[in-house]
């Protein structure tokens, strides 16, 4: 039977609950460090969100685009970061400032080192109104880092196949508005295309989707 007043039982004791002590501190440690990280999905929790990645991931194909600033838009331009690009036009009544409205609210939650490898792209499927001018006012009222893309009708119809996000012209008319994909195209630090997001979008999921991405890749 022990005798807790001998010496060499009562340093046993202690030792054996400082033991228990880190090890409970550790643990608890460990899960703080483990629910403060980021959410990421797997394979299957990213195709359950409508994310379709590309093994392996595809080139980008020769492009002569315009930004809002009036500067060329080049794949050249595309390496170095993430692009999530989104097909639309300032005259949209739905899908457009619902989907700009998703991306903003994404973008301004992401911390500063995640915004700075980020970029977002508002590319035109209606460049006879949609002038540099015009997208640029558009583009930055949904968030002033926000990117708007124009060109030559048969060079965006050509980049929309290639990159999922078909649109028809449109026949005419004052108000006309242009059918087009609601999709949503990742472009990786490669300059490659990466994954296709298909709507509806959820602002926090998307946030989750991006960073899982950017984690695996």
């Amino acid at each position: 039977m022990n005798d807790y007043r001998d010496p060499v039982t009562r340093r046993n004791i202690r030792i054996t609950v400082a033991a228990a002590l880190i090890f409970a501190l550790g643990a608890m440690a460990l899960l703080m460090y483990k629910m403060s990280q980021p959410r990421m999905l797997n394979a299957h929790e990213l195709r359950e969100q409508r994310v379709y990645v590309l093994d392996p991931p595809r080139a980008v194909g020769p492009m002569t685009l315009i930004d809002h600033h009036g500067l060329p838009f080049t794949a050249e331009r595309l390496p170095g970061h993430w692009t999530l690009a989104f097909f639309g036009f300032t005259s949209c009544a739905d899908i457009c400032p619902t989907t700009l409205a998703t991306l903003a609210r994404m973008y301004r939650e992401l911390k500063p080192g995640e915004q700075g490898d980020l970029e977002v792209l508002l590319i035109t499927v209606d460049p006879a109104r949609d002038t540099p001018e015009v997208l640029g006012a558009y583009a930055a009222g949904f968030h002033p880092d926000f990117l708007g893309i124009t060109g030559e009708l048969p060079q965006l119809r050509k980049l929309a196949l290639e990159w999922q996000s078909g649109f028809e012209p449109a026949a005419g008319g004052a108000d006309y508005q242009v059918e087009h994909s609601g999709n949503l195209v990742l472009i990786n630090p490669a300059g490659e295309l990466h994954a296709f997001l298909r709507p509806p979008f959820e602002h926090g999921a998307l946030r989750v989707i991006w960073r899982s991405l950017r984690a695996t890749y």
